[in-house]
């Protein structure tokens, strides 16, 4: 049984010719593709003015997107180092919120890193910038870490106060035995 013969074909043929969806046109990388290496039609666009702006618009959006989400985990850590300092209920409160610091810094640098490369292209990058900007969105990343891991091995140390220096030089004048007379 032929597929050419019948409804079936004519259904067919009518599938390929009017949507143009089986010849490549519904995704256009691949017409774009088979176009530019077959040697064949007009070269790539040219890059306009406005392509340009949309391209810079694209990537401070991005990087806002960035800086927001890093800027609040920097906020919710501040709140766990002020939590922390409060009193005993706080010390418990301030690990939960260097955890949520965490999540947010993570997530924020995590997010930025792949859709930078997702829309290196569209954001016209080259590959060198791109990994300019993903070598300093990890620095910050890794700083921070540094910084909350610092602090939490120093959670445990407790600081002593200092005695007034009058109780000191009390302190030994009665170790050597003689009196405050």
């Amino acid at each position: 049984m032929a597929l050419s013969g019948g409804w079936w074909g004519r259904a067919v043929a009518r599938a390929r010719g009017a949507s143009g969806f089986l010849r490549g046109e519904a995704w256009p990388w691949r017409a774009r593709a088979a176009r530019y290496s077959s040697g064949r039609g007009p070269g790539p666009p040219a890059v306009t003015e406005l392509d340009k702006a949309d391209a810079w618009l694209l990537r401070k959006a991005h990087e806002t997107g960035f800086l927001s989400w890093f800027r609040n985990g920097l906020l919710a850590t501040g709140v766990g180092v002020i939590s922390y300092v409060q009193s005993d209920m706080g010390r418990e409160a301030a690990y939960g919120f260097f955890i949520l610091g965490g999540i947010c810094v993570s997530y924020g640098s995590a997010s930025y890193l792949v859709s930078l490369f997702l829309l290196r292209r569209t954001m016209m990058l080259s590959v060198s910038t791109a990994l300019l900007n993903c070598a300093a969105v990890t620095t910050v990343a890794l700083f921070w870490l540094c910084a909350i891991s610092l602090y939490i091995g120093r959670l445990e140390v407790e600081i002593i106060q200092d005695d007034s220096p009058n109780d000191k030089c009390q302190d030994k004048k009665k170790e050597d035995g003689k009196s405050d007379k």
